[in-house]
């Protein structure tokens, strides 16, 4: 069975301010795959995933999460990014 991956790039590109952070990147994720990005601070990572949300837009290239522009997938995925900051004086209870 040849199903449509849940998240394809097809030559996308990326630049802030004119520095590529992706160029003419390819892949495909299949149903049931366990994907790892990985890499050094400032490869790129963050904004692949901001990406595939939708949050930015590609310079070039086409972007499908759920076989649609990630827009119109928004409404089925989750997000929750990372941030260093807290307030250690908010109380907690259980």
């Amino acid at each position: 069975m040849n199903e449509e991956p849940i998240l394809e790039f097809d030559r996308v590109s990326f630049a802030y301010a004119g520095d590529d952070v992706l160029a003419d990147a390819s892949f495909a994720v299949a149903r049931g795959d366990f994907v790892s990005i990985i890499g050094p601070n400032g490869g790129g990572k963050s904004t692949l995933l901001r990406l595939a949300l939708g949050l930015l837009s590609p310079r070039r290239g086409r972007i499908r999460v759920l076989g649609v522009p990630p827009a119109r997938a928004r409404p089925r995925i989750g997000y929750l990014p990372q941030y260093l900051a807290f307030d250690a004086q908010f109380p907690i209870t259980v």
